[in-house]
């Protein structure tokens, strides 16, 4: 007699189950981006384009904290966000792409 997969499952005695139900920790809810840019400009128009794609993700407010610094060519944006969740983060990172 063939076994269906339920059979089969049940034959793994929980071997293949994941120790956690969570499929996400919150552990990476934070994401930090830096960019150099030639100029001021650039880098306030790519934050503005990343916080635009942020408040499409977010479902309570995101924290956000940047700055824009010199550079010996040009300058670098370096920007934190914190997420209230692992999920969002994962979904902010998907609408980079």
């Amino acid at each position: 007699m063939t076994q269906t997969f339920s059979d089969q499952a049940e034959c793994c005695h929980g071997v293949c189950k994941p120790s956690s139900t969570a499929m996400f920790d919150n552990a990476d809810s934070p994401l930090e981006f830096k960019q150099d840019y030639p100029s001021q400009s650039e880098a306030e128009q790519a934050l503005a384009w990343l916080i635009e794609k942020v408040r499409n993700v977010e479902s309570e407010p995101c924290q956000i904290e940047s700055q824009i610094q010199p550079t010996e060519q040009g300058v670098q944006l370096h920007a934190k966000f914190v997420f209230c969740c692992q999920a969002e983060t994962v979904l902010f990172q998907l609408a980079l792409r």
